[in-house]
Protein backbone atom coordinates (compact mmCIF):
# COMPACT_ATOMS: atom_id res chain seq x y z
CA UNK A 1 0.00 0.00 0.00
CA UNK A 2 1.60 3.54 -1.08
CA UNK A 3 1.28 6.66 0.91
CA UNK A 4 -1.23 7.95 -0.95
CA UNK A 5 -3.78 4.86 -0.57
CA UNK A 6 -2.71 4.66 3.14
CA UNK A 7 -3.87 8.41 3.57
CA UNK A 8 -7.26 7.67 2.19
CA UNK A 9 -7.70 4.41 4.32
CA UNK A 10 -6.59 6.28 7.71
CA UNK A 11 -7.99 9.62 7.20
CA UNK A 12 -11.59 8.88 5.66
CA UNK A 13 -12.89 9.23 9.45
CA UNK A 14 -13.05 12.87 8.14
CA UNK A 15 -13.49 12.44 4.58
CA UNK A 16 -16.66 10.51 5.13
CA UNK A 17 -17.98 12.90 7.40
CA UNK A 18 -17.37 15.90 5.51
CA UNK A 19 -19.97 18.10 3.66
CA UNK A 20 -20.26 21.83 3.44
CA UNK A 21 -19.97 24.23 5.99
CA UNK A 22 -23.33 24.09 7.51
CA UNK A 23 -24.89 22.13 10.63
CA UNK A 24 -24.20 18.71 10.03
CA UNK A 25 -27.30 17.37 10.99
CA UNK A 26 -29.43 18.65 8.30
CA UNK A 27 -28.91 15.15 6.30
CA UNK A 28 -29.23 12.15 8.77
CA UNK A 29 -29.73 9.47 7.07
CA UNK A 30 -26.94 10.38 4.32
CA UNK A 31 -24.65 11.06 7.25
CA UNK A 32 -25.38 7.79 9.09
CA UNK A 33 -24.18 6.74 5.76
CA UNK A 34 -21.21 8.62 5.63
CA UNK A 35 -20.08 7.86 9.23
CA UNK A 36 -20.50 3.97 8.99
CA UNK A 37 -17.99 4.34 6.16
CA UNK A 38 -15.71 6.43 8.75
CA UNK A 39 -16.26 4.04 11.31
CA UNK A 40 -15.04 1.21 9.02
CA UNK A 41 -12.17 3.55 7.95
CA UNK A 42 -11.37 4.32 11.62
CA UNK A 43 -11.12 0.61 12.67
CA UNK A 44 -8.90 -0.28 9.45
CA UNK A 45 -6.12 2.21 10.66
CA UNK A 46 -6.19 0.80 14.32
CA UNK A 47 -5.85 -2.49 13.22
CA UNK A 48 -2.86 -1.36 10.64
CA UNK A 49 -1.11 0.37 14.28
CA UNK A 50 -1.56 -2.96 16.05
CA UNK A 51 1.63 -4.09 13.42
CA UNK A 52 3.87 -1.79 14.59
CA UNK A 53 5.43 -1.23 17.92
CA UNK A 54 6.46 2.38 18.73
CA UNK A 55 8.27 4.98 21.55
CA UNK A 56 6.69 7.25 23.50
CA UNK A 57 8.28 9.75 25.50
CA UNK A 58 6.23 11.97 27.89
CA UNK A 59 7.37 15.28 29.24
CA UNK A 60 5.57 17.02 32.12
CA UNK A 61 6.72 20.83 32.65
CA UNK A 62 5.95 23.30 34.89
CA UNK A 63 6.41 26.94 34.17
CA UNK A 64 8.47 26.05 31.31
CA UNK A 65 10.89 23.53 33.73
CA UNK A 66 11.11 20.26 32.74
CA UNK A 67 10.00 17.81 36.34
CA UNK A 68 9.51 14.90 34.84
CA UNK A 69 10.27 12.36 31.76
CA UNK A 70 9.32 9.19 30.84
CA UNK A 71 9.87 6.90 28.24
CA UNK A 72 7.67 4.33 27.62
CA UNK A 73 8.03 1.05 24.74
CA UNK A 74 4.39 0.38 23.02
CA UNK A 75 2.09 -2.05 21.34
CA UNK A 76 -0.92 -2.98 21.17
CA UNK A 77 -1.54 -6.76 22.47
CA UNK A 78 -3.53 -9.57 20.69
CA UNK A 79 -6.92 -8.62 22.22
CA UNK A 80 -6.26 -4.92 21.21
CA UNK A 81 -5.07 -3.24 24.59
CA UNK A 82 -2.67 -0.62 24.23
CA UNK A 83 0.74 -2.39 26.16
CA UNK A 84 3.45 0.05 27.80
CA UNK A 85 7.01 -0.81 28.59
CA UNK A 86 8.68 1.56 30.49
CA UNK A 87 12.03 2.44 29.14
CA UNK A 88 13.78 4.97 30.98
CA UNK A 89 11.98 7.85 33.69
CA UNK A 90 13.60 10.48 35.29
CA UNK A 91 14.89 9.42 38.90
CA UNK A 92 13.62 10.61 42.01
CA UNK A 93 15.90 13.41 43.30
CA UNK A 94 18.08 12.31 46.84
CA UNK A 95 15.37 12.59 49.96
CA UNK A 96 15.60 15.51 51.57
CA UNK A 97 15.35 15.74 55.73
CA UNK A 98 12.89 16.25 57.80
CA UNK A 99 9.81 18.60 56.72
CA UNK A 100 11.47 19.19 53.54
CA UNK A 101 11.35 15.60 52.51
CA UNK A 102 8.16 15.05 53.42
CA UNK A 103 7.18 18.19 51.05
CA UNK A 104 9.09 16.80 48.17
CA UNK A 105 7.69 13.12 48.74
CA UNK A 106 4.52 14.84 48.21
CA UNK A 107 5.14 17.29 45.36
CA UNK A 108 6.52 13.84 43.34
CA UNK A 109 3.64 11.70 44.00
CA UNK A 110 1.58 14.95 42.99
CA UNK A 111 3.40 14.75 39.77
CA UNK A 112 3.05 11.43 39.45
CA UNK A 113 -0.17 11.49 39.47
CA UNK A 114 -0.71 14.23 36.81
CA UNK A 115 0.92 12.32 34.57
CA UNK A 116 -1.14 9.60 34.78
CA UNK A 117 -4.37 12.04 35.12
CA UNK A 118 -3.07 13.32 31.62
CA UNK A 119 -2.61 10.22 29.78
CA UNK A 120 -5.99 9.34 30.86
CA UNK A 121 -7.21 12.37 29.11
CA UNK A 122 -5.21 12.41 26.16
CA UNK A 123 -6.80 8.31 25.69
CA UNK A 124 -10.32 9.95 25.83
CA UNK A 125 -9.62 11.98 22.45
CA UNK A 126 -6.74 10.59 20.65
CA UNK A 127 -7.56 8.86 17.72
CA UNK A 128 -11.00 10.08 17.76
CA UNK A 129 -14.11 7.78 18.46
CA UNK A 130 -16.39 7.17 15.76
CA UNK A 131 -19.40 6.46 17.89
CA UNK A 132 -18.60 9.89 19.97
CA UNK A 133 -18.67 11.11 16.65
CA UNK A 134 -21.88 9.93 15.94
CA UNK A 135 -23.60 11.08 18.75
CA UNK A 136 -23.05 14.54 18.63
CA UNK A 137 -23.97 14.56 15.08
CA UNK A 138 -27.11 12.87 15.98
CA UNK A 139 -27.81 15.87 18.31
CA UNK A 140 -27.07 18.29 15.75
CA UNK A 141 -24.13 20.17 17.23
CA UNK A 142 -21.57 19.05 14.68
CA UNK A 143 -20.36 21.41 12.04
CA UNK A 144 -18.12 21.97 9.25
CA UNK A 145 -16.31 25.71 8.19
CA UNK A 146 -14.10 26.32 5.89
CA UNK A 147 -10.63 27.46 6.67
CA UNK A 148 -8.30 29.44 4.53
CA UNK A 149 -7.98 27.73 0.87
CA UNK A 150 -7.85 23.56 0.98
CA UNK A 151 -8.48 23.42 4.32
CA UNK A 152 -11.87 22.62 6.81
CA UNK A 153 -12.72 22.46 10.51
CA UNK A 154 -14.90 19.83 11.67
CA UNK A 155 -16.09 21.04 15.11
CA UNK A 156 -18.14 18.18 17.97
CA UNK A 157 -19.13 20.28 20.85
CA UNK A 158 -19.37 18.62 24.23
CA UNK A 159 -17.96 15.02 22.40
CA UNK A 160 -17.00 13.65 25.38
CA UNK A 161 -17.98 15.82 28.67
CA UNK A 162 -20.02 19.26 28.68
CA UNK A 163 -18.28 21.80 27.71
CA UNK A 164 -15.63 20.24 26.12
CA UNK A 165 -15.10 20.47 21.95
CA UNK A 166 -13.17 18.34 19.14
CA UNK A 167 -11.70 20.03 16.27
CA UNK A 168 -10.35 18.40 13.80
CA UNK A 169 -8.22 20.11 10.52
CA UNK A 170 -8.29 18.58 7.24
CA UNK A 171 -6.68 19.10 4.21
CA UNK A 172 -9.51 18.93 1.42
CA UNK A 173 -5.98 19.28 -1.47
CA UNK A 174 -3.98 16.07 -0.03
CA UNK A 175 -7.14 14.30 1.50
CA UNK A 176 -5.52 13.95 4.87
CA UNK A 177 -6.30 15.20 8.26
CA UNK A 178 -3.04 17.70 9.35
CA UNK A 179 -4.11 18.26 13.22
CA UNK A 180 -6.56 18.07 15.81
CA UNK A 181 -7.46 20.03 19.06
CA UNK A 182 -9.19 20.00 22.36
CA UNK A 183 -10.83 22.04 24.34
CA UNK A 184 -11.50 20.34 27.76
CA UNK A 185 -11.51 20.17 30.91
CA UNK A 186 -9.90 17.71 33.96
CA UNK A 187 -11.82 17.31 37.50
CA UNK A 188 -13.48 19.88 36.97
CA UNK A 189 -15.19 22.73 34.52
CA UNK A 190 -12.97 25.35 35.77
CA UNK A 191 -9.80 23.77 35.14
CA UNK A 192 -9.45 24.48 31.62
CA UNK A 193 -7.56 21.72 29.15
CA UNK A 194 -6.19 22.24 25.73
CA UNK A 195 -4.98 19.46 23.29
CA UNK A 196 -3.07 19.64 20.37
CA UNK A 197 -2.09 17.26 18.13
CA UNK A 198 -0.26 17.09 14.93
CA UNK A 199 -0.32 13.96 12.62
CA UNK A 200 2.23 12.01 10.63
CA UNK A 201 2.07 9.24 8.02
CA UNK A 202 3.23 5.86 7.92
CA UNK A 203 3.29 3.56 5.30
CA UNK A 204 -0.17 2.26 5.90
CA UNK A 205 -1.71 4.13 8.85
CA UNK A 206 -1.78 7.91 10.55
CA UNK A 207 -0.59 8.35 14.32
CA UNK A 208 -0.54 11.25 16.56
CA UNK A 209 3.58 12.63 16.20
CA UNK A 210 3.01 15.22 18.67
CA UNK A 211 0.64 15.13 21.82
CA UNK A 212 0.84 18.95 22.97
CA UNK A 213 -1.57 19.00 26.95
CA UNK A 214 -1.99 22.62 28.14
CA UNK A 215 -3.61 23.46 32.17
CA UNK A 216 -3.24 27.11 31.67
CA UNK A 217 -4.59 27.65 35.87
CA UNK A 218 -1.38 25.95 36.88
CA UNK A 219 1.10 26.57 34.04
CA UNK A 220 1.80 22.55 33.76
CA UNK A 221 2.33 21.11 30.39
CA UNK A 222 2.47 17.58 29.20
CA UNK A 223 4.31 17.02 25.79
CA UNK A 224 3.65 12.92 24.13
CA UNK A 225 5.84 12.28 21.37
CA UNK A 226 5.56 9.22 19.39
CA UNK A 227 8.49 8.17 17.25
CA UNK A 228 10.40 5.03 16.11
CA UNK A 229 7.54 3.50 14.69
CA UNK A 230 8.93 -0.65 13.10
CA UNK A 231 6.82 -3.26 12.12
CA UNK A 232 6.43 -6.01 14.49
CA UNK A 233 8.48 -9.33 13.56
CA UNK A 234 5.95 -11.97 12.88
Amino acid sequence: MNLRSARATGLALLAAVLVSPVTVAQEPATLQQKLAAAQQAAAKNQQALRAYTWISTTQLSVNGDVKNTKVESCRYGSDGSLQKTEVTATPPPDQKPGLRGMIQAKKIGEMEDQLEAAAALVKGYVPPDPNLMQAVIGNGKASVAQQGTGSVALTFPSYRQAGDALTLTFNTTVQTMSAMSVATWLNEPSTVVTLNVQMDFLSDASYPRVVTMLIPSSQIQVQITNSNYQKVMQ
